[in-house]
């Protein structure tokens, strides 16, 4: 017997709507009858409210365009197991902390409190006659406190001032690389979900840039980009600046607060360029000997060519 044509079109339209409930293509979540969009498909026009992704599917691409409270809304759970694995912010009792140093004094260190992410290391090595603190609070001043500042502390002279105050100097370039790399190897172990493992910062003054030089001629990959203050020229022989180049070294800014060191610092950075090291030479007013007050501002000014490209920073 033949089905009345209503009766018949009733029917096939129930078992269409019964397939569809089956094969769940009416989650909870997501408007009935609207399909996820294909990993990389152009975002949804201004205004429009993207859709969810179904659970384990590749979220659309938004390029940008979405504002923040829909990027939020259509984040995958992806991302938000990414959020949960983050480090928690880091905590400290003050911007500058001691670190001890296996076979060493005790180094000091600026800190990024509150990064809940890997930050960059800068080595900051005092001159003669210093203190690693005041290199630590001059340096935090220039670079800010996102990264972690390592100030070495060397070994104290037997001509300070007085027992409450020491000062110290560097034995050898030597020595100082492997307490460099004794203070690498503490500081990792002491923040070991906040330290950037990838290469340092050098900076150094006086003593700590004659020093540097030195050991990023031979340890370039370590410390490829180098920012010396008030010293350090006179050790950027042509066979040094070449070294420094193969061994991947990349930038040098040389600070100066004196005219002598500005000539020598620009003969330097000739034999660098030669070699093919990107080099600028900052010269500011005459200032004397000395690495904070008016040579600190011009250090900052010019600390964005010294980190330009690196993305960590």
């Amino acid at each position: 017997m033949t089905l009345p044509a209503a009766i018949l079109s009733r029917s096939i339209a129930c078992i269409s709507l019964l397939a569809a409930v089956a094969l769940g293509c009416d989650r909870p979540g997501r408007a009935a009858g609207t399909a996820p969009a294909p990993a990389g498909a152009a975002p949804a026009p201004a205004g429009a409210t993207p859709a969810p992704a179904a659970s384990g599917a590749e979220p659309a691409g938004d390029g940008g365009a979405t504002p923040a409270a829909a990027r939020e809304a259509a984040a995958p759970a992806a991302d938000g197991a990414a959020l949960a694995a983050r480090a928690a912010p880091l905590r400290a009792e003050a911007p500058l902390v001691e670190l001890a140093v296996e076979g060493f004094p005790s180094a000091v260190v600026s800190v990024p409190i509150g990064a809940t992410a890997r930050r960059p290391v800068l080595i900051a090595s005092h001159g003669n006659y210093d203190r690693p603190e005041w290199q630590c609070e001059v340096w935090r001043g220039i670079a800010g406190g996102d990264a972690f500042i390592l100030c070495p502390r060397g070994v104290a002279r037997s001509d300070s001032p007085s027992a409450r105050d020491v000062r110290f100097t560097y034995e050898s370039n030597a020595r100082l690389e492997q307490e460099i790399d004794a203070g690498l190897a503490a500081l990792r172990a002491r923040f070991p979900e906040h330290v950037d493992p990838g290469p340092a910062l050098y900076t150094g003054f006086s003593l700590g840039a004659i020093m540097g030089s030195a050991i990023a001629a031979r340890r370039a990959s370590l410390f490829p980009r180098l920012v010396l203050v008030e010293g350090g020229h006179d050790r950027w022989t042509p066979a040094a600046a070449k070294a420094f180049a193969d061994g991947g070294g990349q930038r040098v800014l040389f600070v100066c607060a004196q005219a002598g060191c500005g000539a020598a610092a620009a003969a330097a950075a000739a034999r660098l360029e030669k070699a093919g090291v990107l080099t600028r030479v900052v010269r500011g007013k005459e200032a004397g000997h000395r690495y904070d007050g008016p040579v600190a501002e011009e250090t900052r000014r010019a600390l964005g060519w010294a980190i330009e490209g690196d993305a960590r920073w």
